[in-house]
Order: structure tokens, then sequence, then C-alpha cells
């Protein structure tokens, strides 16, 4: 079967577009709340911004909150949609991949969400399934290419 005709491809290609738009309502959040809290992180920003003030670390927290979420979305999801995306060009069943690529999509929401909100221990417990879950990709991503 062709990889576009795939049922994992497309399921890789619903994951990735659930984490872009997971990345990009933290960032733009991240400048929505910056913008109500008249912080910018550059000089030149405050001619388009009256009465902001530079601000560019400690800014407000539910900024910092935002901005933090954002960056481990970003140290996290890079590895997911790599080697998913190798892993849908293998023999790997329908099912596995929905369940691996289904929890990572889950656990990066939600610790998305629990960072920006302050849930403790589920941002960590979310967190923790996702590295989790990236660890059996790897795991079923080297069986299929060594064992298959």
């Amino acid at each position: 079967m062709p990889i576009p005709a795939s049922p994992v491809f497309t399921a890789y290609v619903a994951s990735t577009i659930v984490l872009g738009v997971n990345l990009l309502l933290l960032a733009n959040n991240t400048a929505l709340s910056r913008a109500k809290a008249k912080e910018v992180v550059n000089p030149e920003d405050e001619v388009l911004n009256q009465g902001a003030k530079v601000v560019f670390e400690n800014g407000n927290d539910l900024t910092e909150r935002y901005r933090r979420a954002h960056r481990n979305a970003l140290e996290n999801i890079p590895l997911f949609l790599i080697t998913a995306f190798v892993l849908s060009l293998t023999a790997v069943s329908t099912m596995t991949a929905y369940v691996l690529f289904g929890i990572f999509v889950a656990a990066r929401l939600f610790h998305s969400f629990a960072y920006v909100t302050q849930l403790q221990p589920w941002r960590t417990v979310s967190f923790g399934v996702g590295a989790v879950d990236q660890l059996v990709i790897l795991g079923v991503l080297a069986y299929q290419v060594l064992a298959g």
C-alpha cells in the first residue's frame, strides 16, 4: 500500500496536525498574555504597544507559564515527529500505531493544559506518560527495522 494511503500514515498526519495546533496555541497565547500585560520582548516593539515595557525573562506568571509549556513542547514533539514518521514507513500494525500515536498526542495535550493551569502532579504524570510512550515508539521502531 502506498504511504499516503496507509492508515498508519494518516494517523501520523492527524497527530502532526494536532501537535502543530497545540504549538501554535501555546505560542499565540504567550503573545496574547504578553500583550495583555503590556510586555514586549524587543525595544522596537514599544512603538507599536504604547505603555508597554520591555520584559524578556521574568514577565507576568501566565506569560511565563505559556512560554515554559511551549518550550517543553518544542523539546519533546520533534523527536516524536521524526520517529513516528519513520515508524509509518515500516510494517507496523495500524492498531499499534494508533495506540502509540494517540497516547503521545493525548499526553502532550494534557501536559500543555496541566502546565498552564498549574495541575500537579498531572503535569509530571503526563510528561512521564509521553516520555515512556516515546521510548516504546523507539523500541517498536528498532524492532520493526532490525527484526524485519
